[in-house]
């Protein structure tokens, strides 16, 4: 069974990292609390809408997690 995410998650968790997007962009940059950089493309719409798994998975490696079961736990237990 897929592991699911809303855009709203994303975006949450976009902010944990001090990621912002880069003017007129979808393109999201920024040093996490961690000091890593990272980059992530996200097309944010609402909250609620549901995030393509395939999606999730490119989201995952862009933010430096092994996996997308990795970035479910990260945002249930931090944010």
């Amino acid at each position: 069974m897929p592991i699911r995410f809303c855009q709203g998650d994303i975006k949450r968790l976009l902010a944990h990292f001090n990621m912002k997007p880069e003017k007129g962009s979808n393109i999201y940059l920024g040093i996490g609390r961690d000091g890593i950089w990272r980059t992530c493309k996200f097309d944010y719409h609402k909250d609620k809408d549901p995030v393509a798994t395939g999606t999730a998975k490119v989201i995952a490696a862009s933010l430096k997690f092994n996996n997308v079961m990795e970035m479910k736990d990260y945002i249930n237990k931090r944010l």
